[in-house]
This record gives structure tokens, sequence and C-alpha cells, in this order.
């Protein structure tokens, strides 16, 4: 995940971006930057020469990315598959929409478990500086 900002302010290797409203603010409605008080911590490995209110990019590891989207998809999936051979074994005269039912609820009960979990614990994103744009 790429995304452009402002530079607010530096502490040392730490750069706090403002960002840019973009494709990227539009997908999540602004939430994320509103419970981080609008602004992206990102560390500088590569020693840029910043300065405060330049324009930079800012950029989160695919691998991270990937793996918070699996950690947010995979537990309902599971949740609705072992619930619905589960049904099958305890419910084995039921008709096929009971077990589908099931397993749809308990496709909800996991994914609302994994958001309440990652808003207790919210994933680290490991965002670095890339470039300077302007």
């Amino acid at each position: 995940m790429t995304e452009k900002g402002k530079i607010r302010e530096i502490k040392g290797n730490i750069v706090i971006v403002i960002p840019e409203m973009g494709a990227i603010c539009f997908g999540c409605m602004n939430q994320e930057c509103k419970a981080e008080g609008g602004y992206i911590a990102a560390e500088n490995p590569k020693a840029l020469p910043l300065m405060q209110g330049q324009t930079v990019e800012v950029r989160a590891p695919g691998v991270s990315v990937l793996g918070q989207g699996l950690a947010a998809l995979l537990p309902p999936v599971i949740g609705f598959l072992v619930s619905f051979f589960l049904a099958r074994q305890l419910f084995p005269n039921a008709r096929d929409g009971v077990y589908g039912g099931i397993g749809i609820i308990f496709l909800f009960i996991t994914a609302f478990l994994v958001y309440k979990f990652r808003k207790k614990y919210p994933p680290g994103k490991a965002y670095t500086v890339t470039r300077i744009i302007a």
C-alpha cells in the first residue's frame, strides 16, 4: 500500500506524515486516520534528507498488507466450514438449508470476533518513506 502526504514533524528516524485524501482514504472512509489522529508514522530507513512540509511517498510492505487481509478473511471462512460440517455430524437428518444456515451464522459470529479482536489489538503497520516527491 502506497500513500502520499506532507511531513508534519520529524522525530529522529520516525516521520509523521499527514496523508493526502485519495482512493485509499476513501476505501476506509477515513476511519483509520481518525483513529490514529489523522497521521501516519513512518520510518526513514534510507536516511533521506527530509524536511517539514515536504511531500513524500510512504509504503507499507505487501507482505504486511497480505497478512492483514488473510487474518481478516480466513477465520470467517474457516468458521463457516467447520460449523457446516460439524452440523452435518450433529444433525444428520436435517436438510442442507439448516447446515448452510448454521454455517452462515458462525461465519458472522467469527467475523464479529475478528473485528473485536482487531479493534482491541490493531495490527502494526510498518510504513517506510520511499521517496521525496516535492
